[in-house]
């Protein structure tokens, strides 16, 4: 994937938020935006570009925001923007929609609509902490979903908690947090699975799910499967078995779709926990754990099991790995969670 960072940091203070409303305007929306204490202004922004879709993950302090109908006209930007407000909280204004957006909220906009929203950061400790919100940009022709149902929904809170909302979440959490547990493999791949979701949970929110086609109903199961999997690897019931029944099919179904991506369901999770375990033995902040305690966490509850299946994949065992050190996005393969296939 194509991945972006900015910060404001080594800016001067005068100079952050002036660099803030250039780049919101260039990466983003047009926008007007007003703050209240400007030399006290922090921000960043994280972009990743996924083909049919493209996340955009800002932290910034308090401030106001206006898209006027002239904007919204001279930009011609033909796209929704599922947004997920990570921290803090927003009033959202656009036509007769006056609401309150909290933290956990996950709501849809229009980018052809004029609004008008005011930010406000979460205190902590006596100091405001930056604001954090991860938008998802669609083109609306990518949809593929009756423009009525959709409009309906438009700046309103949707289900975040369960379905398809949920799994939503997790990949943006992990595309915005663990990068490196993904690799940059196939950007498109995961760009169909975050649009595949949106569309399931507007059609699911909107009563439309008959529109939608059959090949993205079966990429949202595997993106609910995987998401189920990342959520169990620590579990030493996670088998294909019971992955089949939290899901309501069978396991015969079960092992289909992941055959059709090349890896078995007993594969798949080997793998992703032994890329839990390679970034433990890379992560500083846990050399106090023994070999056997992290594979242990992940599952393999044998040394020489481990030690075996690690060798396999990685080239080296996991005490020398350790011994090496280096990034946890050192070399091996990596599989790509939720676009559904292995990858080198």
């Amino acid at each position: 994937m194509s991945e972006y960072a900015y910060s404001c940091e080594e800016l001067p203070a005068a100079d952050r938020f002036p660099w803030w409303c250039e780049l919101v305007r260039r990466e983003l929306l047009a926008s007007s935006l007003l703050c209240d204490e400007p030399l006290a202004f922090r921000a960043r922004l994280k972009m990743l570009d996924l083909g049919v879709a493209k996340v955009a993950a800002p932290a910034y302090t308090a401030l106001r925001c206006r898209r006027t109908p002239r904007m919204v006209r001279a930009d011609d930007i033909d796209v929704y923007q599922l947004t997920w407000v990570r921290s803090g909280q927003q009033r959202l204004v656009s036509g007769k929609t006056d609401i309150v957006m909290n933290e956990g909220t996950l709501f849809l906009m229009d980018a052809a609509r004029p609004f008008e929203a005011v930010v406000r950061t979460p205190g902590r400790s006596g100091a405001a902490e930056p604001v954090e919100t991860v938008t998802v940009a669609i083109p609306r022709s990518h949809l593929g979903l009756p423009a009525a149902r959709v409009a309906r929904l438009i700046n309103t809170p949707l289900e975040s908690t369960a379905g398809a909302g949920a799994v939503l979440l997790s990949l943006l959490r992990r595309l915005v947090d663990e990068t490196h547990l993904h690799g940059s493999h196939d950007p498109s791949g995961l760009g169909t699975v975050l649009r595949d979701l949106t569309v399931a949970l507007l059609a699911h929110r909107g009563d439309v799910e008959r529109a939608v086609p059959a090949e993205s109903r079966r990429r949202v199961l595997l993106a609910r499967i995987h998401s189920f999997i990342e959520g169990h690897l620590d579990a030493g019931s996670l088998t294909p078995d019971a992955v089949a029944a939290a899901h309501h099919i069978s396991v015969r179904h079960l092992h289909r779709l992941f055959q059709e991506q090349g890896i078995t369901v007993g594969g798949w999770i080997r793998r992703r926990r032994l890329e839990r375990c390679r970034h433990d033995l890379l992560d500083p902040r846990k050399s106090g754990l023994t070999l056997q305690a992290i594979g242990a966490h992940w599952g393999f509850r044998h040394a020489a099991e481990f030690s075996r299946h690690f060798r396999a994949v990685y080239g080296v065992p996991p005490r020398e790995l350790r011994r090496a050190g280096g990034p946890p996005s050192a070399a091996g393969p990596r599989t790509d969670a939720f676009a559904g296939r292995a990858v080198t």
